[in-house]
């Protein structure tokens, strides 16, 4: 595994030029042991309806072609993903084949069966979400009183696994929020904390607005969560106008990441997209895995890019997704929310056209 790690990390830029799928990211379930008041994907059984999980014998299909594909990297996620009836089995056939593998659990159902089995055939890294510091904070959230049993396992994962945590940072946990980041400090476990969070899905009837903070609320929390370490906010000159509108361009197109290049997602229910954000897709079960990354290759080619971003010097301080960034009622133009959005977080401090190795990092989306 760690000759593929250095083979991923020197040829990454490569891969995505040759169109290359080597990073899989397998949503095995939107079933979850929490009831985040955030997250785009958990879907109750009644919300599900007549669709269904993928069984096991259809993940190790996927994952056989995937592998044949070109597959080097792939991330298990869910809902929480340890809950498929297969978890286990994907997993050892994943790693079978040699991928640089990642796990992405809430860290509350894990037995000691699991950490054995994590102890004997480690990944490349176990991502912890983190929601709160306390019973409250994570009863406020996730609608579960289960913080000390994430801390147990925490503790146990520490000495088991590689482990990073995520800080998710909602307004029902904003006022635990630097406890979150002291605790994970004393825990000594790399973290970063994400803040961009994914607009949900339709049927799980949640959205942005009813969890999102306003940017001052979150320069506040940021401003503390640095201070910890004695880093300061960033010290930029002040930006007062939104970027001009500029002619339309139908040549500025397709995905500037990986996503549709050489990453892409499959679902629970077998959809592949590019990515978490762009969910149009095409179902594996009716044309095949590599007739499924052609078509997304193709829809992601023809997406346009907002023309204004290729020139905007405030770029590398803005959300990097081209679907957040574009106007939904003007293709091939910047939103201009999100403009402003960029310029208020960039003259409070928060971002910076630098590239800086800030130690408590904002969610990169890296693969291990």
């Amino acid at each position: 595994m760690k000759e593929n790690i250095g083979l991923w990390k020197m040829n990454q830029k490569r891969w995505r030029q040759l169109r290359v799928p080597v990073v899989a990211y397998f949503e095995l379930t939107p079933r979850c042991t929490l009831d985040c008041k955030m997250c785009y994907v958990h879907l109750t059984p009644a919300q599900m309806g007549d669709r269904k999980e993928l069984t096991t014998a259809e993940w190790l299909s996927i994952t056989d072609e995937a592998f044949q594909a070109g597959m080097i990297g792939a991330v298990l996620t869910g809902g929480e993903c340890m809950l498929h009836p297969g978890f286990w089995d994907i997993y050892d056939h994943l790693l079978d084949r040699g991928t640089i593998l990642s796990v992405n659990t809430n860290a509350v159902a894990l037995t000691d069966e699991d950490l054995a089995r994590f102890r004997k055939r480690a990944p490349a890294a176990v991502r912890v979400t983190l929601y709160g510091a306390s019973e409250d904070g994570y009863e406020r959230l996730t609608g579960r009183r289960v913080f000390g049993q994430v801390m147990e396992n925490l503790e146990k994962l520490q000495k088991t696994v590689r482990l990073k945590l995520a800080l998710t940072l909602t307004r029902f946990n904003k006022d635990e929020f630097l406890d979150m980041a002291r605790l994970a400090m004393k825990l000594k476990i790399p973290f970063n904390y994400c803040f961009d969070l994914e607009e949900p899905d339709e049927e799980t009837n949640r959205h942005c607005s009813e969890f999102d903070l306003s940017q001052e609320e979150l320069r506040q929390i940021i401003l503390e969560v640095r201070a910890l370490s004695g880093v300061p906010l960033f010290q930029n000159e002040p930006v007062t106008k939104l970027p001009p509108r500029l002619p339309d361009d139908p040549a500025c197109k397709g995905t500037i990441c990986g996503a549709g290049r050489s990453s892409y997602t499959i679902r629970w229910d077998g959809k592949m997209v590019p990515c978490f954000s762009l969910r149009d897709g095409v179902y594996i079960q009716q044309v095949g895995f590599q007739a499924a990354w052609e078509e997304i290759k193709r829809r992601t080619d023809v997406l346009l890019r907002p023309v204004e971003c290729e020139t905007c010097k405030l770029l590398p301080a803005c959300k990097g997704c081209l679907l957040v960034r574009a106007d939904p009622n003007h293709p091939g133009h910047c939103n201009p929310k999100i403009c402003q959005e960029t310029i208020t977080r960039y003259n409070l401090g928060i971002t910076t056209l630098e590239k800086t190795r800030d130690p408590l990092p904002v969610e990169d989306g890296e693969l291990c």
